[in-house]
């Protein structure tokens, strides 16, 4: 109940925002996946959540700010800007803890890669199987279901990169160990 409460009164802080030309110039931007990538992982690498900008990203579609391409490849962004916490946390660490760390950026940098391409199908496969508003319209339809299809699109993207990715977990052990080679000194 929390959660929705905040996500409320982010909903309400960023009212204004729909008026302000600077900021509908850069979210209109957002479109284009590879500046919509780059922002979300760096303002989750900022702030050090995954979780915080996905919330965001669906306020902000729920106030009609940004589009659902918008809002997938923003959560694109956030799956790599986490990983800039398990590099930091693997700083000074042993060999192991920056092997751990590397797969994890690997993992999210190969997830994000297979589904830059198809971010139109994504985009047009959840909304087919996301509740529809059609008695809506314009930024008010988007509004009430845009929010949904971006989470139900990151949901999918990483239940289907872990699937993908499961039977792949020995090769990438292995060019994970050669990328970051445990020294003799540590063995």
């Amino acid at each position: 109940g929390l959660i929705f409460f905040g996500m409320g009164l982010m909903g309400d802080a960023m009212d204004p925002l729909r008026s302000y030309d600077p900021f509908l110039q850069l979210m209109s931007q957002m479109d284009r996946p590879l500046l919509g990538i780059f922002v979300g992982a760096l303002f989750t690498a900022l702030v050090q959540s995954s979780s915080a900008t996905t919330a965001i990203v669906i306020t902000m579609a729920g106030q009609g700010l940004i589009s659902l391409e918008a809002g997938i490849a923003l959560a694109f962004g956030a799956n790599i800007g986490t990983c800039v916490t398990a590099q930091l946390a693997a700083l000074g660490k042993s060999r192991e803890a920056l092997q751990a760390a590397m797969v994890h950026l690997l993992f999210n940098v190969a997830g994000v890669l297979v589904w830059l391409p198809f971010i139109g199908l994504l985009a047009g496969w959840v909304s087919g199987v996301s509740p529809s508003h059609p008695e809506l319209e314009g930024s008010a339809r988007l509004a009430a279901e845009v929010p949904r299809q971006i989470a139900n699109a990151h949901t999918l993207v990483n239940i289907v990169n872990t699937l993908l990715f499961i039977g792949f977990t020995g090769q990438l052990a292995r060019l994970v160990q050669r990328l970051v080679p445990v020294r003799a000194e540590e063995e």
